[in-house]
């Protein structure tokens, strides 16, 4: 019997030794699933917080192109410069060779010294073929550096120079005034000579200067667009600040670096054509933007649509104020052929009044 109460005694604390370690292990194990149920909820937390994150960086991080973007904030004074700017060039400010500024501070006297004065600033002007021909003399002393810069067009739309230079939207200080010998010679030519102040005290005087003057605003009109486009192409300080915050972003230096006119890269600064040109260009024209495209999201990619929808509204505006003018001067032009085909006719309408035969 001993031996049998001995050997139950032994099976009990077996059991409960089992039972205990059974317990302990299921212990542990509901430990170790609450422990990993802890670390999967503070995982999702994190991961929720960081999308969070990720999504508010999105939509009010600031790209780097945004500095280019301040440009459109000086749009309205670069514009207001280049009037200002056609305005002094209209008088003969802003020239600096004296023979071109003559020909416009100067009164006429005739066409004959009008042609003159002209052939004096084709001196700075004179090309390859006329040296061959003529060089050595006054009007041709030596080949120009901008040859046919007063005659040939490529003055107001390129920028004079010689031969196979590349277009040039910003122009340095001798090929403004090139520009403006072109324009002198093809949209103001001289129709005669100013009256002194005894001959328009007369009759015939005070006739003459009134047609002059109806003159005079024909062929300013028709000198205008020239102007503008001189004017636009001439360096603009104001476009100083906007381009330095606009280089700050990478594709849009790269796309300077690759397409700036000399005297913009020399200067620092544009004109308004090449400010305008810039703006446009480095969006459309420039595969360095797509990058920047691809670091846009969300909101950014909408503001950017704006932007660039701004930008062509503001370019379409442009190009409706230049087909007003163009109006203004279609309109001139219509007045013109009215006159010359009704004015004989009524000129003798009114000879046969004058002479009393009118029935």
């Amino acid at each position: 019997m001993g031996t049998i109460q001995g050997t139950l005694s032994e099976i009990v604390r077996m059991q409960q030794a089992t039972g205990t370690a059974i317990t302990q292990n299921s212990d542990k194990l509901t430990a170790v699933i609450s422990q990993d149920g802890q670390a999967t909820r503070q995982q999702m937390i994190f991961n929720n917080e960081t999308q969070r994150l990720e999504e508010a960086r999105r939509s009010f991080s600031v790209p780097d192109s945004v500095c280019s973007d301040s440009a459109s904030g000086v749009a309205s004074e670069i514009r207001s410069d280049a009037g200002s700017t056609a305005s002094r060039l209209s008088s003969g400010g802003g020239i600096s060779s004296a023979p071109v500024r003559h020909r416009f501070t100067a009164v006429a006297e005739s066409q004959a010294r009008d042609a003159y004065d002209g052939a004096n600033v084709h001196a700075a002007y004179c090309t390859a073929a006329e040296y061959a021909r003529y060089g050595g003399t006054d009007v041709c002393p030596a080949v120009s550096e901008l040859p046919g810069g007063d005659n040939q067009v490529r003055s107001v739309y390129d920028g004079a120079g010689p031969e196979g230079q590349a277009p040039a939207l910003t122009w340095t200080q001798e090929q403004t005034d090139a520009a403006m010998a072109y324009m002198k010679n093809t949209a103001r030519p001289s129709a005669g000579r100013t009256p002194g102040k005894g001959e328009v005290k007369t009759l015939t005087g005070r006739t003459y200067v009134g047609l002059l003057n109806e003159y005079n605003g024909i062929i300013d009109a028709a000198s205008e667009p020239q102007l503008s486009l001189i004017a636009d192409s001439k360096l603009s300080e104001a476009t100083k600040s906007a381009l330095q915050e606009a280089l700050q972003s990478p594709s849009a230096a790269q796309y300077f670096d690759e397409v700036a006119s000399p005297e913009a890269k020399a200067k620092g600064y544009m004109s308004r054509r090449e400010f305008e040109s810039f703006e446009a260009g480095r969006r459309y024209a420039n595969t360095a933007y797509i990058s920047d495209l691809q670091q846009m999201d969300g909101d950014n990619l909408i503001r950017e649509l704006i932007r660039t929808t701004s930008l062509v509204n503001w370019q379409l505006n442009d190009i409706k104020e230049q087909l007003r003018r163009g109006n203004v001067i279609n309109g001139q032009l219509l007045a013109i052929t009215a006159r010359q085909t009704y004015a004989p006719r009524l000129q003798q309408l009114e000879s046969a009044m004058n002479q009393g035969t009118a029935r």
